[in-house]
């Protein structure tokens, strides 16, 4: 069944990419895998359930392989993020077709499942993408972290308009490489710059607000977990620790060395990965410098 199910993604990837979206029936996808339409809804409600579970499997590709390689390259910034760099653009290229259909096939303002997931997707990979400076270059780039985030997505979207729009043949790796050496040149004379876009906020209000944002998706995670009516092992030491993150952030002054360690052992696991990813954009913010 899970075999299946995969065959008829992989098919569904080919032909969308082949005729599109809406050029595509279903009756298209059962017939490439042999089987009949029926058995088709045994797996998806629908076409449109399928695009989203496609477009889904995408960006978690990105993050699952990207997450992989950065716990080898701990001790290694830079190196961490050209591998991540390096990953979207395999990645990107891999489904290039595909992304380009969905973009002109799914225009983001329009309503609707696919362009609202996409839409959702794009605010995760922003915030995936802030930490992932923020990792590299530490405090250094705090003051300019909206602008490096921007050039960073503006270069790698760029690239990759050049090789969906003119077929540029471009090595991904070499891509990478490029872009955090554009990065590191830009954050090596800082002082010599002014952020163009806002700096992140240190006033108290801002601050406590924060701190609200991280302690209410803790909470709904730790709800989330706690509902679930068999726990593992492993959960219930999840919960243990995202119930001490909580009390902990209740503090006036929450102590930097035991929530870095919390939210590291909680984002080790691969299922709250993703969860996770706003929460610790948002403390390293808190943190400053």
């Amino acid at each position: 069944m899970a075999q299946r199910h995969k065959d008829l993604l992989n098919a569904a990837v080919r032909l969308f990419q082949q005729h599109g979206f809406h050029a595509t029936s279903i009756e298209d996808i059962t017939r490439s895998c042999g089987i009949s339409k029926g058995a088709f809804y045994k797996h998806f409600d629908s076409k449109e359930a399928m695009i989203l579970e496609l477009l889904q499997r995408y960006y978690d590709e990105i993050f699952t392989e990207a997450d992989r390689y950065a716990e080898v390259l701990t001790h290694a910034p830079l190196l961490k993020l050209k591998k991540k760099i390096t990953i979207e653009l395999e990645k990107s290229m891999e489904y290039q077709s595909f992304l380009y259909a969905l973009m002109t096939e799914f225009p983001p303002h329009e309503k609707g499942a696919i362009p609202e997931l996409l839409n959702r997707i794009y605010h995760d990979h922003h915030k995936w993408h802030v930490n992932a400076i923020l990792e590299a270059f530490g405090s250094d780039a705090k003051k300019y972290t909206k602008d490096l985030t921007i050039m960073m997505e503006g270069i790698i979207h760029s690239y990759m308009m050049a090789i969906i729009w003119r077929g540029a043949d471009l090595s991904p790796e070499k891509l990478g490489a490029f872009v955090v050496d554009c990065l590191y040149v830009i954050v090596a004379n800082r002082e010599q710059l002014l952020p163009v876009m806002p700096v992140y906020s240190n006033s108290e209000h801002h601050q406590e607000t924060m701190l609200a944002d991280m302690k209410h998706e803790l909470g709904t995670l730790r709800l989330e977990l706690n509902n679930k009516t068999e726990k593992t092992i492993a959960e219930t030491k999840d919960i243990q620790a995202l119930e001490l993150l909580i009390d902990e952030l209740e503090q006036g002054y929450p102590r930097e060395f035991l929530i870095d360690a919390l939210l590291q052992q909680l984002y080790r696991r691969p299922n709250l990965k993703n969860r996770l990813r706003k929460t610790l954009t948002a403390w390293e913010m808190w943190k400053g410098d």
